[in-house]
């Protein structure tokens, strides 16, 4: 038998098809709202493409159903999958022509057909979060007169206040009226000069003009029927777009799970799944149970942990492996150590010990999930490497806020794009600005003052046949180097691969971007490092779309559907790549499992974080952050915590030399005790973890 993901399990025929049968009944429900609650492993994304095939077949307008999901990979992904699972339907010419896009990409077009986004001299783009930063705040504090972080702070308000629809949200940041005043003069000029928006915007411009009637309801896209992918983690913004467009007669069908709502940070509000039959009175709920993801090891203690979290949608999961041929019981581990130096040995050699019993080839099945990269990255990295074990570590909230140099790559990728699309992008080129090598902020924002001044359209400025006169100082070099770049790449396209334009790529950050300074060597090692680990046949848009993931889950989702273009064109005879343990960020997991997972630093003020014990809504989010963590785990499941930490992890955590923390609470609210270790797992316990692994 073969499970939804395609992997040979011991669920029976008959397991499986009552769970899909309990699918089928939701995407085939017609009450004029329809919630899925989907627990992890339950197929959430399976019923989104039953609902779409049913759709089909029973004669929707293809154009007019339209898909939303969190992000571009995530889109991306869906869009593959929903064509996929029609292709041997007779709905399968008409699956491609479904509308699969980002909130914010739908808010766009339709205030773009509204013609209401003339303030703007082409669509914006929405300034990710390394621009919020190192381009938005450093200007607005240059202009402001006031530091980068508090500039972040004014800024942050307003996108709060946006996201949330609570016009007092500013208030309870303490802005004051003359900053409120900056803030609104400042916005309005760069966001017109960069052709950008701030996160929250575009949404609220939306929902604004539809409130206000700028926006009538005949000026809207005709959606016959709307699809919201994890509804938990939309805003209160988001929710009410999502009321307004499906107001209409259209037929609106949301899927999540509020237990895996983690992302307070961008103002996510899992009380709009939860409340949705308050919200939408005619609306039917189907709720998924079997689990086909943990076994009942896993799943039991998980479930008991986030019962604690109240006023939530009540589920009863069932792992399908407890009554599967052979049954499958799975581990749920809990180990106690002295120090976190000896956890992330025993860690290390239970990861070799596992390879060792029948893991080899699979090493990238094996999990270690962190909360805190500062206290556990390094030690656990250098006790993998002590033992020679080929591991990944996390990529980060993305690639392009971590390293310069990959910046400066999706910068010119993105001006490739722009060029060969005639999709403008502005920031892109304010953005290779601010990473030229001898070029500060200061410089950056004399270009953009300039350009003001001097009545020029910004992204026309690189385009001039010469650099304009009126430029003073390091200005006209910097504009200089901007324009050589964007010659070079008008004879890119996108579907070039990188075997043919890595080496053009390296030549240009050498001889236009890092020029001068220590660091220069080192960002094109970081470039190089990173290209040699990308499939060679991988196009450029491919990986624009990688660079542009903001997650591990959404790079893996890329990667896998580059492998799986590329998979049929390969050479026969190749060299196997070596698969690598994944050490991957909490965060950075949802979406991704493994058939073993280590969760190290289960301790009270890493997780849950002493931030977290102080305020209870972000404890609650905590939880719901190690529930999804340990609902990543198929076979087996260790959690570990140390009762000291010393060195420089311990003054990150309490600045002090040696920190010494309890068990996490969440630990106790599993049930599961703690059982005192100093080394990793024996041959004879990797090896029974193994046969169940295998026998998954």
């Amino acid at each position: 038998m073969e499970n939804i993901e395609g992997e040979k399990m011991p669920i029976t025929a008959a397991q499986k098809a009552q769970a899909e049968q309990r699918q089928w009944t939701a995407a085939r429900d017609g009450a004029p709202q329809v919630r899925l609650v989907a627990g992890p492993g339950t197929g959430k994304s399976y019923t989104i493409e039953k609902r779409v095939a049913d759709l089909l077949t029973n004669g929707a307008t293809p154009g007019n159903v339209y898909v939303i999901s969190f992000t571009r990979a995530t889109c991306a992904e869906l869009t593959e999958r929903i064509r996929a699972f029609c292709s041997t339907l007779p709905c399968a010419n008409a699956a491609a022509q479904v509308r699969v896009s980002t909130m914010h990409s739908l808010a766009l077009r339709i205030l773009r057909r509204a013609n209401l986004l003339t303030s703007y001299p082409s669509t914006p783009i929405m300034l990710d979060d390394w621009e919020q930063t190192n381009v938005y705040d450093r200007e607005f504090a240059g202009s402001l007169g006031c530091t980068p972080s508090r500039a972040a702070e004014i800024r942050l308000a307003h996108d709060a206040q946006w996201q949330t629809l609570n016009p007092q949200y500013v208030n309870q940041a303490q802005i004051t009226p003359a900053e409120v005043q900056g803030f609104n003069a400042f916005h309005s000029a760069r966001t017109n000069l960069y052709c950008c928006v701030l996160p929250g915007e575009v949404i609220y411009k939306c929902v604004d003009a539809l409130q206000q009637g700028a926006l009538q309801p005949n000026q809207l896209p005709q959606i016959d029927h709307l699809i919201v992918d994890e509804f938990q983690d939309l805003n209160a913004c988001d929710q009410e777009f999502v009321r307004l467009l499906s107001a209409n007669n259209t037929i609106l069908f949301v899927a999540g799970d509020d237990d895996q709502s983690i992302y307070s940070f961008r103002h996510a509000n899992p009380d709009g799944i939860v409340q949705f039959q308050t919200a939408y009175p005619a609306s039917a709920t189907h709720v998924l149970t079997d689990c086909f993801r943990c076994t009942p090891a896993v799943l039991g203690p998980a479930s008991r942990l986030i019962t604690y979290n109240l006023n939530r949608v009540a589920k009863n999961l069932t792992s399908l492996y407890g009554a599967a041929t052979p049954p499958v019981q799975g581990r749920m581990m809990v180990w106690s150590f002295q120090t976190a130096q000896e956890e992330a040995r025993a860690i290390a050699q239970s990861c070799q010990a596992i390879i060792n019993a029948g893991m080899a080839g699979r090493e990238d099945e094996i999990l270690i999930l962190i909360s805190n990269r500062r206290v556990q990255l390094d030690m656990l990295a250098q006790e993998l490497g002590n033992l020679g074990l080929p591991y990944d570590p996390p990529r980060g909230a993305a690639l392009t806020s971590e390293y310069e140099a990959i910046r400066a790559v999706y910068s010119v990728l993105r001006i490739a794009r722009d060029n060969s699309s005639g999709e403008e992008d502005y920031p892109a080129h304010r953005d290779l600005l601010e990473v030229l090598s001898g070029v500060g902020s200061a410089t950056a924002k004399g270009v953009a003052d300039a350009c003001i001044s001097n009545n020029q359209n910004f992204r026309q400025l690189f385009y001039l046949p010469t650099c304009p006169t009126w430029f003073s100082g390091r200005c006209p070099s910097a504009v200089q180097r901007v324009m050589a770049t964007v010659q070079t790449v008008r004879t890119w396209s996108m579907s070039d691969t990188l075997a043919a334009r890595s080496g053009d790529i390296t030549t240009l950050l050498s001889s236009q971007v890092f020029t001068s300074g220590r660091n220069a060597a080192n960002s094109l090692s970081i470039w190089n490092t990173l290209i040699g680990s990308l499939p060679a046949q991988m196009t450029l848009e491919e990986l624009l779309q990688f660079l542009a993931a903001d997650s591990e889950s959404d790079q893996q989702a890329i990667l896998d559907l580059v492998n799986q273009r590329i998979g049929g064109a390969q050479p026969q005879a190749q060299v196997p790549v070596q698969k690598r343990i994944r050490i991957l960020t909490m965060h950075g997991a949802k979406g991704l499992s493994g058939k073993v997972v280590f969760i190290p630093s289960t301790e009270q003020g890493l997780m849950p974080n002493f931030r977290a014990l102080q305020a209870t809504g972000l404890l609650i989010e905590q939880r719901r952050l190690f529930y999804v963590s340990v609902t990543r785990a198929m076979a087996c499941c260790i959690a570990s915590h140390a009762a000291q930490h010393s060195g420089a992890q311990a003054m990150a955590l309490t600045q002090r030399s040696v920190a010494r923390l309890t068990r996490s609470q969440f630990l106790n609210e599993m049930s599961v005790p703690s059982v005192t270790r100093n080394t990793g797992l024996s041959q004879a316990e990797a090896a029974a973890i193994v046969a169940e692994v295998n026998n998954l």
